[in-house]
């Protein structure tokens, strides 16, 4: 494993022993309106998309998909991914100077002030590739010493674990200053940067059942197309002109329910506020069933998973019974809805839940097999306390 020392000492001398300017710690937190009340998503880690199929989903969510692409690179995209870009759907964002340059800071001030380095920080697993132009000059010694050269593409050829950890701070940043929320296909990037929103402050028991403070992940079902791997992107756009209204009363209520439930800390408030968000999300399916079953002959349910941290007084007698049931299970707080602990907060949970903002919740979108691969497979909530565990400790 890549000791932590040593992430400090290459980030702040790089391979030549020059020395780097150092920050002191500052929060990460921006103040912004809420980012899922907008149309818009950023993809994260890879500019690429792993799945046309999954573009088409996340288009029934939001009207328009960002992803990071450096200057003078053309990403290699399918057709049906061509035809989106051509119609707006998707937009690519070139990074500037003052991107890389905040991206360097809190790369740098986070590896800084790190107690320990998670695991999933290690070096030892197979390399992936990091294009030059989205690193900071005065990181790109860090970076360098780990690949033998730089593609003709611009491309460093480094440990992907890696990768993915300066990934998530730019995508931070990107998100952070363009006011664009951040989403995922992956369960495992979805965990990891749920490690980096809450600012690596978890308590040292992971699940600490007297934590007066515990990230969650909200798991929302939603409907979508059956055959939606073999409907055109032509008519996803068709179909989303009359989903429009419903699309934006479920980011909405979304949106809405992430910031008030971080912030109460009653029980008797906390009930009122999920009977509401119930009451929302119910009549905005019912909506969207309607105007789908008028196009689409079978629907498949995908499951939208949203990260946000809760004080766990308002959770028992209002969600949980004990406090033992904070952790081990989901809990179906309406029809198609479930509420889980990931992780208990360390010292600073109250300060980083009294600061939180819908804009810093991070999403990942999960479809059946069966949408994308023909698979005959259900779709099963995934165990995120599980896989945050795995990229801290394993």
């Amino acid at each position: 494993m890549l000791a932590l020392w040593h992430w400090q000492q290459i980030i702040h001398e790089g391979v030549s022993g020059k020395h780097l300017t150092h920050h002191k710690p500052t929060s990460t937190t921006q103040t912004m309106t809420n980012n899922f009340n907008q149309d818009s998503i950023l993809y994260y880690p890879t500019i690429e998309f792993q799945d046309e199929t999954w573009v088409k989903s996340a288009l029934t969510f939001w009207d328009k998909v960002y992803r990071i692409v450096p200057r003078g690179y053309s990403p290699n995209d399918s057709d049906e991914i061509y035809i989106a870009k051509k119609e707006g759907l998707i937009e690519d964002i070139n990074l500037s100077a003052d991107d890389l340059k905040k991206t360097a800071d809190e790369f740098e001030n986070f590896c800084e002030n790190l107690d320990d380095l998670p695991a999933g920080l290690d070096s030892s697993l197979y390399e992936v590739r990091l294009h030059s132009d989205k690193i900071d000059e005065r990181l790109k010694p860090f970076f360098a010493q780990f690949s033998k050269s730089i593609d003709r593409d611009g491309f460093y050829k480094i440990p992907e674990r890696i990768a993915n950890g300066y990934m998530f701070f730019l995508s931070d940043t990107v998100s952070k200053k363009r006011n664009i929320a951040k989403l995922t296909d992956n369960p495992d990037m979805f965990a990891a940067m749920s490690y980096f929103d809450a600012e690596g402050d978890f308590d040292e028991w992971f699940t600490n059942e007297n934590a007066t403070d515990i990230y969650t992940t909200l798991v929302i079902e939603n409907l979508i197309p059956a055959d939606i791997r073999s409907i055109s992107i032509t008519k996803i756009i068709e179909l989303n002109k009359h989903l429009s209204q419903y699309k934006k009363e479920f980011r909405k209520n979304v949106s809405e329910f992430n910031d008030k439930l971080s912030k109460i800390e009653n029980k008797e408030f906390a009930i009122k506020e999920i009977a509401k968000f119930k009451k929302e999300i119910s009549e905005v399916n019912v909506g969207r069933f309607e105007v789908l079953k008028t196009y689409i002959n079978e629907l498949r349910p995908s499951l939208l998973y949203v990260g946000l941290p809760v004080c766990a007084a308002s959770l028992i007698g209002s969600i949980y019974s004990t406090k033992d049931e904070m952790f081990s299970i989901m809990i179906e707080v309406g029809k198609g809805i479930v509420l889980g602990g990931i992780a208990s907060f360390g010292n600073a949970g109250k300060d980083i839940r009294k600061r939180w903002t819908s804009n810093r919740s991070n999403y990942y979108l999960a479809l059946r097999k069966q949408l994308t691969s023909g698979d005959n497979s259900s779709i099963k909530i995934t165990d995120m306390n599980r896989r945050l565990e795995e990229f801290i400790n394993d």
